[in-house]
Order: structure tokens, then sequence, then C-alpha cells
């Protein structure tokens, strides 16, 4: 049995979720910190500052209208993951079926990082997926194998591994990239 437990995030959360974004998730990969979860929200995210895409997720959480599902061990935030509806995101792949969720993002702490994290929110992502109602979900991981040793910004995603044992199969490539999908 897992020590992970998820939730999905709340105004209950503010404090701990914004922590974890403020001091823990890009502790090694300072360039990420702007983020906040920010990218497939906004349509001006590489002219945004970190101060303003940090207020956004701020208010996000407190009015109770963020996507997201938050990983804790041990009463810790150790992960982040971005789910929701394609209708409700920008920037996805192909069409915005209002019946197909996509995840598009995994933070996991530094330390917690190859520990099951990501895999444990994947599963708490499709099912919330699933009782909001999407008959399917996608992913848009790299192709191919993502070191574990060094930390890139194409991590994000998840690998590719990670979705095909959860049962998505890759159904458009293009580049070093592609789309996964699976029925719910």
């Amino acid at each position: 049995m897992s020590d992970i437990t998820v939730r999905a995030v709340s105004p209950d959360q503010h404090e701990a979720v914004m922590h974890y974004f403020d001091m823990v998730a890009y502790a090694d990969n300072p360039n990420w910190s702007k983020c906040y979860c920010a990218e497939r929200l906004v349509d001006d995210y590489e002219s945004r500052t970190k101060q303003q895409n940090r207020a956004f997720r701020s208010e996000l959480i407190l009015s109770a209208k963020a996507n997201g599902l938050v990983a804790y061990r041990l009463g810790r935030v150790v992960g982040w993951c971005h789910a929701a509806p394609k209708t409700e995101l920008l920037n996805v792949e192909g069409e915005k079926d209002p019946k197909v969720g996509a995840i598009v993002c995994f933070v996991v702490a530094p330390d917690q990082r190859r520990q099951g994290v990501a895999t444990t929110l994947l599963e708490a992502a499709l099912e919330r997926l699933r009782k909001r109602g999407m008959t399917a979900v996608e992913a848009y991981p790299i192709l191919g194998e993502i070191d574990p040793t060094r930390w890139s910004q194409i991590n994000y995603v998840g690998p590719l591994s990670m979705y095909q044992k959860a049962g998505f199969e890759v159904v458009k490539t293009s580049g070093g990239s592609g789309v996964v999908r699976r029925t719910l």
C-alpha cells in the first residue's frame, strides 16, 4: 500500500500548495520557477512574469477554480498534476472535445522523484476526469526515455512508459513528442 495520498486542490490547501510552488517544486530547476502551472491557462504565458503567474495560481486556488491534484507523503506536498477537460486548457493538441480530458503537467519534489508519485497522481487524475464526465483522456509526452539523472525541460510531461503502463496508446507523433490517449 502506498503512503502517498492525493487530493484535488482546494482553498484549504492554498498555503501548502503555494509553499510547494515557491520553495520545493522547482528547487533544482529555476528555469521553471515562473510557471506556477499557468502555461496552459493563459494565452500570453511567454510575456508574463513569475509574480503574475504566482498571483494567478493563488487566485485560482483561493476561488476553488483550480484544476489540479496534490500528492502528499507524510503530510507534506510532494507532487502536483494538472489535469482538466481539454475545453478548459489552451495550447493543447487537437480538437477540444468536451468529453476529452488532458493531463499536461507533473511536478514532483526533487527528493521524491522515481518513487511512484507521478504514477499515483496519474491514477488519481484518470479517476477524477472520469468522475467529471470525460470518456477519454490525452497526454503529451516526449517519445523515448527521459534521463532520470538529468533535469530537463521535457520532464514535466511525464515519461511515455508511465502512460503506456496505464493503458495509453500513442495516437500521434510529431518530431520527438506525441499524443497518447486512453478511454476511460
